[in-house]
């Protein structure tokens, strides 16, 4: 038995999120998943106590949040602390193992080296205290002959592993099965998203649809994880829905639990 457990990313529900909590945990719950994940600006101005004990009331908890940008940068973070200080604080009070990181863009082979010596100091500082800060792609890291993706495996720390997000490694035009075999030691939790599309000739739409009605291959990725992984988290995340927030998660909990035989 694999022992997959379920989180559910609440970018489904939008900005309006951190005002909605208690309806958006029970929606989570009620479709059967374990936990969530939340991006550390939707949560960063609600006290941990009081985040715990809204999840506390569903049986959730919080499985990881997401930032981006300078993690070591202290006008951003708009306090002394720099942002991956102030986030490491909070984890630790929510008991959160996970971190996820995205967006490591560049205009020159300068710009990429320090962000990735950005990305080796966050991880390392993030397993001193207890986290494992993992990178989440979109499609671009696979750009311009994979630049970006080739930086990520070759010149990073083994602190540093891996949210694979399916839909945009399908986006990013790779094999999705050859590219969960590269990054197999490293991965410490999935995403599972699906679009309508493939992006071809289309100006990067997110095009996401509940999980198993688009293009992408989860099909595939559940089956390579089934035979590859145990224990992690998978994480629906569906960036917008054209049904309510709630239905959508439910349907993606559903095809979740069918694709995992769990």
């Amino acid at each position: 038995m694999q022992n997959f457990k379920l989180a559910c990313q609440t970018i489904t529900w939008g900005e309006g999120q951190r005002n909605e909590f208690p309806t958006v945990f029970e929606q989570v719950a009620r479709a059967g998943y374990a936990g969530v994940e939340i991006g550390f600006r939707h949560i960063r101005e609600i006290k941990p106590a009081d985040l715990a004990a809204m999840l506390d009331r569903q049986g959730l908890m919080l499985v990881a949040s997401h930032i981006g940008g300078n993690l070591f940068d202290t006008q951003q973070a708009g306090r002394e602390r720099s942002m991956m200080d102030e986030t490491l604080d909070y984890l630790e009070q929510m008991g959160t193992k996970l971190l996820m990181y995205s967006g490591l863009r560049y205009e020159s082979d300068e710009q990429l080296a320090t962000g990735i010596d950005m990305l080796n100091r966050a991880a390392q500082q993030a397993a001193t205290r207890g986290v494992r800060l993992l990178y989440h792609n979109h499609d671009f890291e696979f750009a311009a002959g994979g630049k970006v993706v080739d930086a990520l495996l070759n010149d990073t720390v083994d602190a540093l592993g891996w949210c694979p997000d399916i839909g945009w490694v399908m986006r990013g035009g790779a094999d999705v099965v050859e590219f969960l075999d590269k990054i197999k030691d490293r991965i410490g939790a999935v995403h599972f998203k699906d679009f309508a599309g493939d992006g071809s000739g289309e100006q990067r739409k997110v095009d996401t649809v509940v999980l198993g009605e688009g293009v992408a291959p989860l099909d595939e990725a559940a089956e390579w994880l089934k035979r590859n992984k145990s224990g992690l988290w998978v994480i629906a995340e569906q960036d917008r829905a054209d049904v309510p927030a709630g239905e959508a998660a439910a349907r993606n909990a559903a095809y979740l639990k069918r694709a995992l035989a769990l």
